[in-house]
């Protein structure tokens, strides 16, 4: 049987991506993002919304500009595939947790190290950055 294993999430950091390397040099960034989905009315006919936060990892390139251009509260549309990890930490329990790992970006609004008079200029800017496969697994 065929199976299919695709992301696409959109929302906003909810803190700095932290941009690691690899000894052999390959970045490696990771981030947080909120995604909040309508999840009906309360009783008073206010919409209430149900907010997911997700880990996601991203490599190569990708990385580098994720580390260089997003901050905390940046919207961003995130394309990649879902991963399941588990680790023992320092106290020998096993964890686990799913988290996505990005093969695209799109910066749904201005870059933080743009000019000013550019950031005007592009109110509706959006960036679209692919990895490039370089996954090191």
């Amino acid at each position: 049987m065929p199976s299919l294993n695709k992301v696409f999430l959109m929302g906003n950091l909810t803190r700095d991506p932290e941009l690691r390397y690899t000894p052999a040099g390959l970045g490696v960034a990771t981030f947080n993002m909120a995604v909040n989905t309508p999840a009906g009315k309360d009783e008073n006919g206010n919409i209430k919304t149900e907010t997911l936060f997700v880990d996601v990892v991203v490599f190569g390139r990708l990385a580098e500009a994720v580390g260089e251009f997003l901050t905390k509260g940046f919207p961003v549309f995130v394309e990649g595939r879902l991963r399941y990890r588990t680790w023992e930490d320092s106290n020998g329990i096993r964890r686990s947790k799913h988290e996505v790992l990005a093969n695209k970006i799109q910066f749904l609004s201005a870059l933080k190290n743009m000019p000013a008079e550019e950031e005007e200029r592009q109110s509706n800017f959006m960036v679209e950055i692919s990895g490039d496969n370089d996954v090191p697994f």
